[in-house]
């Protein structure tokens, strides 16, 4: 498979999609706004924009299936699985703000192989294809050299529904803010492409699902960065949680704020 090449098709694709949902943010009417949950939006244009992405990256590669977050096609286990959010920020989105972004990644059996994340109100795309392989608009990603929360600059992100253990989490946060700087932006896949491109030094949340990570999380790895799930493991993809940084303070990040008594 050559990567590279089907990687500049998925660069299309996202790019075509996010000018979708730029067109189309503007004319969005409250009343085309439906509730899958408290605080959790969908639009026409979530649903929309996730066709007109299957339909593109099925003719890419015709024998992959489909893991998308509002479940226009049903997923069937095979080789190679395209991991999708086409709009990954819905609840900015419907309020008008930013950021948002189109989250396209490749899984071959279980591993990812290709990530693409496009905000396109800044105009900007993230892409990898292998280890040393991560740019931003054709430039080398860098994660940050910061080595301590101390002076950090963190982002993260608070689940739709909160249990005891995750106020705990943001509670044992909230003691750090002395400390480092805290901000919340509203896209996982962003935040996490932010701590691959050396913007921030580490991102956490919880209640995640795989098309909010698969993407930006591949993009990190390649850029030198690590990603966990907050016992430190591996199970970050489908374990709907991560911690993702520049490697240096991931572990002050999971004992100093995820690790709770």
């Amino acid at each position: 498979m050559d990567r590279k090449r089907i990687a500049e098709e998925v660069i299309e694709l996202a790019r075509a999609t996010g000018a979708y949902l730029k067109s189309e943010q503007q004319s969005l009417q409250q009343k085309e706004i439906e509730l899958k949950g408290t605080r959790n939006y969908v639009t026409y244009i979530d649903k929309e924009a996730e066709k007109k992405l299957v339909e593109g990256l099925r003719l890419l590669l015709p024998q992959a299936a489909f893991l998308t977050e509002e479940k226009t096609v049903r997923f069937e286990p095979r080789e190679y699985t395209w991991i999708i959010d086409p709009l990954d920020g819905t609840t900015n989105y419907v309020h008008g703000d930013t950021p948002y972004s189109v989250s396209i990644a490749l899984m071959q059996q279980s591993q990812v192989i290709l990530g693409v994340v496009f905000d396109p109100v800044a105009n900007q795309l993230f892409v990898a294809t292998g280890e040393g392989e991560a740019y931003l608009n054709g430039a080398p990603l860098r994660v940050s050299r910061q080595e301590s929360l101390t002076n950090g600059y963190i982002g993260f992100g608070i689940p739709y529904t909160l249990d005891s253990r995750e106020e705990a989490i943001l509670v044992n946060a909230m003691k750090q803010f002395r400390s480092c700087s805290f901000r919340i932006k509203g896209s996982a896949a962003i935040e996490i492409c932010y701590v691959a491109a050396g913007i921030t030094d580490g991102y956490f949340h919880s209640g995640l699902s795989a098309w909010d990570v698969a993407a930006g999380s591949y993009i990190l790895t390649c850029a030198g960065g690590r990603c966990s799930d907050f016992s430190g493991g591996g199970n970050y993809l489908f374990g709907r949680e991560m911690v993702a940084t520049n490697g240096r303070v991931h572990e002050a990040i999971l004992q100093t704020i995820i690790t709770v008594d």
